[in-house]
């Protein structure tokens, strides 16, 4: 066949397209710029760049295409799903996209059009198996998706197949919700909202390319996409903490996904969702039957770990930021409030470290003090997040200050002697080199950096072709 891809350079996209041409379909995908257009010559496609609101040139680029596979979709980032206006490109992109698309491809002669959905608008079905017969609950975000839905049931009521896929929700090393629910996970966090006891349906990003190539000879209607064993959210959760290492996660009561609203409902659900039509259709069937295989093949296939929260390293990280948090904390309290008795006491025991340096002055010791708690909010952030960026900005700023700080008293040593002496550029040198370097040292790239590499894709042809329904 040949074949008419939009999103073809998304996370579903890239393995739909490597696994089309690998089957011997000819792919003409769109593409944006470029290395994107390079991209998909590399897996063996045509690029070709058309803006989908522009009717005459999706027809153009549609022409004697026998079918077309809407894969596009602008889904934001789980942390800016709830802001105002964040579906809005998404939705466009469902209802006057799939519009356009449709009469492009009726226009064109198309003899299949299949659109991806989504099996969120299906109702809580408790411990119960959902099938495509189950009733929608849907909420206004996700009215849309029907929508395009219904544009896909008018190719099919003009005379073609139309294929609607609903997809549960997808994880994969090319995915971005896929890392921040890992980066969610390693922070003891639940990388999905709804009760822990609540059944979540997924599937691998590879499977649900598959599940796109052989929808290409399925009967019109709507096909779920999910893997054979749905697990419980606590279950899932495990598995995704086994995969790289980590502690399972925790997860909120179930009532507080009210505090989402409507927004929170769909997400929330219990699905423990049927493949059985799809599969008794094409033949199709997941690689991975289930969370623990996929979340395991992540693990191994990608970039090898380097850390995160677990180990010893780690341990002595947390354990300098505390360090240096407190020795900050201490220090800006003190001379940022009792100046004087700053002055006078530090660091105390009968020892003047200050006052043997110059009159008294309550303005630059309050702004020494108030220094201080600035760095110290740094390092707090730091051992809080845990995150490699963080730490290295706190441990940076405290070389940045302590460094200098530490070649004044190398070289200005009056009033300063034995044991005194000793103690203070001992401080100095702990606080400026040997705690930065600690917290530097014990906290490593995180198991969430799944680096998507698309040129691998390539290389991974012969792997696709053995695998392809």
């Amino acid at each position: 066949m040949k074949v008419f891809v939009a999103g073809a350079t998304g996370a579903l996209g890239l393995p739909t397209v490597e696994r089309l041409v690998a089957a011997g379909h000819q792919v003409t995908g769109i593409a944006r710029g470029p290395d994107k257009a390079a991209l998909l010559r590399s897996l063996g496609a045509t690029p070709v760049e058309v803006d989908i609101y522009d009717p005459e040139g999706m027809g153009q680029a549609m022409a004697g295409h026998n079918a077309v596979i809407h894969m596009a979709t602008k889904i934001p980032s789980i942390a800016k799903m709830a802001m105002p206006g964040a579906w809005s490109e998404n939705d466009r992109l469902r209802r006057e996209g799939t519009k356009i698309m449709v009469d492009a491809a009726l226009a064109a002669g198309a003899q299949v059009f299949i659109k991806e959905s989504i099996t969120f608008p299906y109702e809580d079905g408790g411990d119960r198996w959902l099938d495509e017969s189950t009733p929608d609950d849907t909420v206004p975000y996700l009215d849309s998706a029907l929508a395009a839905e219904g544009e896909t049931r008018r190719f099919a009521e003009d005379g073609g197949r139309g294929v609607v896929l609903r997809f549960a929700a997808f994880y994969g090393p090319d995915n971005l919700h896929s890392r921040e629910m890992v980066t969610a996970v390693e922070r003891g966090l639940a990388p999905a909202v709804g009760a822990a006891e609540g059944y979540v349906s997924i599937i691998h990003t590879d499977d649900a390319a598959a599940a796109v190539v052989a929808a290409l000879e399925a009967p019109s209607g709507t096909y779920n996409v999910t893997d054979d064993e749905p697990l419980r959210r606590r279950q899932w959760g495990a598995a995704l903490a086994a995969a790289f290492g980590l502690e399972p996660p925790r997860f909120l009561p179930a009532g507080a996904t009210k505090l989402m609203g409507s927004k929170g409902r769909p997400i929330s659900r219990s699905h423990r969702i049927s493949n059985g039509k799809l599969k008794e259709a094409t033949g199709w069937a997941p690689r991975y039957p289930s969370a623990r295989e996929g979340w395991r093949a992540i693990a191994a296939t990608e970039a090898p770990s380097e850390g995160g929260r677990g180990g010893w390293p780690a341990i002595l990280s947390q354990l300098a930021l505390v360090s240096l948090a407190v020795t900050a904390l201490v220090l800006g309290v003190w001379a940022g409030f009792f100046p004087r008795a700053f002055y006078d006491r530090f660091p105390g025991g009968g020892v003047h470290w200050v006052s043997i340096d110059g009159p008294y002055n309550q303005h630059f010791i309050r702004d020494f003090g108030d220094f201080n708690l600035a760095v110290a909010l740094v390092v707090v952030v730091a051992l809080v997040k845990f995150t490699p960026t963080l730490v290295r900005v706190a441990a940076g700023a405290n070389a940045v200050w302590g460094l200098p700080h530490l070649v004044y008293h190398l070289t200005h040593r009056a009033g300063l002697h034995g044991a005194s002496l000793g103690s203070n550029l001992g401080g100095l040198i702990l606080g400026a080199i040997v705690l930065p370097l600690v917290a530097v040292w014990g906290v490593r790239r995180p198991a969430s950096d799944l680096r998507p590499s698309f040129t691998s894709r390539s290389s991974r042809r012969h792997e696709v072709a053995s695998h392809r329904p």
